[in-house]
């Protein structure tokens, strides 16, 4: 049904529900560009009017969105021709299952997206990189995207990049440019339900987090992440670590259809100056090296971006000295596995370290 259809004529007319809008920006950006493209869009989301303030009069020009707010009422999820779900709305949600019952299509933004570009004559030709894993996704997203766009090709950002949506990218994209995806798990169970993985999957690491949602089961929580490769075609890459290797041969070995490179971080040739801390940003680095050779991106543009590349905020953030102390922001750092790797990393300038945690 996409084939040489026109974005705008895919949800024209349609009556479609956002579940979740938010204040960081992304669910802002999803209902501007459905509501830009004429579509009879119904918001509903468990924060009130006051607590939205800030999105809602982002969209007060538009007169063909209705708001839900503080709540979610099961009759709207009926009638509907699709929903567009938040990717912290769990699947298991009864509002969700009347949609289901009512065989109303579930969605989400950074899925849609890849699944309208797959079916598409020439914008099948675009590349989709995904990076997902339980820590340094961000840092291995940002990089690889920082080297393609130092290359001269045309290259956006999408998925769980905060305040960004991935469905507006449709506007700008072309056949031939490349979209760097920073993937959760959330939004890995939409890429499940439409059956479709990146062209190159990049799987930085597989640790304990988000067990309240997953109930203290890690094989669910790894089946979600599983989705970045397992629907690849034969001529894809999934690009992952020696540790989430090994993992996946001896607990997951089933589902790999694409072609397999193991990034060892001793493999970063000899010589050059990173100005990343610590040894887990070695293994991030290898995955981003390994990603941008799998497109053709030249040695020397990928060492001058990999050398002059600083980490991202709070991600042990160098923020400033002060009398002789460095002070680091490492805000992101919401694991134990995370905080011990950040004060591995700062064992170098054997000084005493001073650890204020929240």
């Amino acid at each position: 049904i996409y084939l040489g259809m026109n974005y705008k004529d895919f949800f024209t007319g349609k009556k479609i529900m956002t579940m979740g809008l938010g204040i960081l920006g992304r669910g802002v950006n999803v209902a501007k560009f459905l509501a830009e493209c004429g579509a009879e869009l119904m918001i509903t989301d468990l924060k009130t009017e006051e607590q939205l303030a800030s999105s809602l009069k982002k969209l007060s020009k538009f007169s063909n969105i209705k708001y839900v707010l503080g709540k979610h009422e099961l009759g709207d999820f009926q009638n509907k021709d699709m929903i567009i779900k938040a990717a912290g709305v769990p699947l298991d949600s009864p509002y969700i299952a009347e949609a289901r019952k009512n065989n109303i299509p579930i969605e989400m933004d950074a899925s849609l997206f890849v699944k309208i570009v797959k079916l598409g004559h020439s914008m099948s030709k675009l590349q989709v990189i995904g990076v997902t894993g339980t820590r340094g996704k961000s840092t291995v997203t940002h990089l690889i995207y920082e080297i393609i766009k130092n290359s001269g090709r045309q290259v956006f950002l999408g998925g769980n990049v905060k305040g960004l949506a991935t469905l507006p990218l449709l506007k700008k994209v072309k056949a031939g440019d490349i979209v760097v995806m920073e993937l959760d798990s959330w939004q890995l169970q939409g890429f499940g339900d439409a059956q479709i993985s990146p062209n190159i999957a990049v799987f930085t690491t597989f640790l304990p987090d988000h067990q309240n949602y997953y109930k203290n089961d890690m094989d669910k929580y790894f089946s979600d992440k599983a989705n970045i490769y397992r629907w690849q075609k034969e001529n894809d890459w999934l690009v992952v670590g020696p540790r989430t290797a090994k993992l996946i041969k001896e607990k997951y070995k089933n589902g790999i259809k694409g072609q397999v490179v193991v990034a060892d971080k001793k493999s970063i040739p000899r010589g050059w100056k990173v100005k990343l801390l610590g040894e887990h940003n070695l293994g991030n680095i290898v995955l981003a090296i390994e990603a941008a050779r799998k497109i053709g991106i030249k040695e020397s543009v990928i060492k001058k971006v990999v050398e002059n590349f600083k980490s991202l905020p709070g991600r042990l953030e160098f923020i400033r000295e002060i009398g002789g102390v460095k002070y680091y922001n490492d805000t992101t750092a919401t694991t134990p596995e995370a905080v011990i790797a950040a004060l591995d990393s700062l064992k170098k300038f054997k000084g005493k370290i001073i650890l204020i945690g929240g």
